[in-house]
């Protein structure tokens, strides 16, 4: 079916029809619209001021160009043009979007940024904010807040003990900070059990619980299956890599501090039998065996929540 001569320039793309009346117009007097003769590349169409801006004419224009243009490189000889062919272009379509998304969606560094902020979304949702409760969220990553130590001669000059004690706990009028639950996730290495050590001085002094979390790399797993698999939890922590991490439980400050485990499922994947999205047909590629994909939050989310339902009470 030859239905059109495309020529594109960097702002506009032409459409001629190859015969009199064309395919176009004949589509068009269908819906009792005109056919338009040139229309804005395709990308332009992202914009929505420029979607805003279109006519009807130019919209329906720009769509049938897309699926003429799906025709022309699937190489098939379209007969009829009909419902069915739409939907099957459709899907393709769909399909290919959902790769793509599917690669930034699945990608670790993306999926730090949505489980952080599906659990924030996920405790402020269930806090009742009539009774005297209060969420602030602190912007520090864990690198910057051991930075914060590392820079300070005492622990009394941390930025995190001036904003937590000298600033709330030991001034008039201030609000002492109830508990301070961060996204955090800690192994037994040096660094971190020194960062928990410094933590743990400050609150103390701001009587202020410090929560938060552990994952295989705590164990010297590379994942939750192999920690399960640990026969003696109790005697495991008799190894010499976990000298410091006793130590460290041995000091008076350590029982402001709480670690837990393990994740949990921030969001199922989307599809149409469980999270639908309603733009177009997305459904996320995660089977069961491949844990990586799916979207996880940190148990101390759940914590959180039942620590301000605690609070409300």
């Amino acid at each position: 079916m030859s239905v059109q001569q495309e020529h594109a320039t960097s702002e506009t793309a032409t459409l001629t029809t190859t015969e009199s009346g064309g395919v176009y117009q004949s589509l068009f007097d269908k819906i009792n619209l005109t056919p338009v003769s040139s229309i804005q590349e395709i990308d332009l169409w992202q914009n929505s001021e420029t979607l805003a801006d279109a006519s009807p004419d130019e919209r329906v224009t720009a769509a049938i160009h897309v699926l003429l243009s799906c025709l022309a490189k699937s190489g098939e000889n379209v007969v009829k043009l009909d419902k069915s062919l739409l939907d099957f272009h459709i899907d393709d379509l769909d399909q290919k979007i959902s790769k793509q998304l599917d690669a930034v969606m699945h990608h670790p560094e993306f999926q730090k940024v949505e489980s952080l902020w599906r659990g924030t979304w996920f405790v402020v949702q269930r806090t009742d904010f009539r009774k005297n409760v209060r969420i602030e969220l602190l912007d520090i990553s864990k690198e910057h807040l051991r930075q914060d130590f590392d820079d300070s001669p005492e622990i009394i000059q941390s930025g995190l003990y001036r904003h937590t004690y000298i600033q709330e706990y030991d001034t008039p009028g201030g609000e002492p900070v109830a508990s301070l639950i961060s996204s955090y996730e800690f192994d037994n290495s040096p660094q971190d059990i020194a960062l928990l050590r410094n933590i743990s001085s400050v609150s103390a002094a701001s009587h202020m619980p410090f929560i938060g979390s552990v994952g295989p790399k705590f164990f010297l797993k590379n994942s939750m299956e192999e920690v399960a698999a640990i026969k003696d939890i109790g005697n495991y922590f008799d190894r010499a890599e976990y000298i410091k991490w006793k130590s460290f439980r041995d000091t008076d400050d350590s029982r402001y501090v709480g670690l837990v485990m393990p994740r949990v499922l921030g969001r199922l994947p989307y599809g149409p039998d469980t999270v639908p999205v309603r733009s177009f047909n997305y459904v996320e590629e995660v089977k069961g065996p491949d844990h990586e994909k799916y979207l996880w939050t940190k148990r101390l989310v759940r914590l959180c929540r039942q620590y301000g339902e605690e609070l409300c009470e």
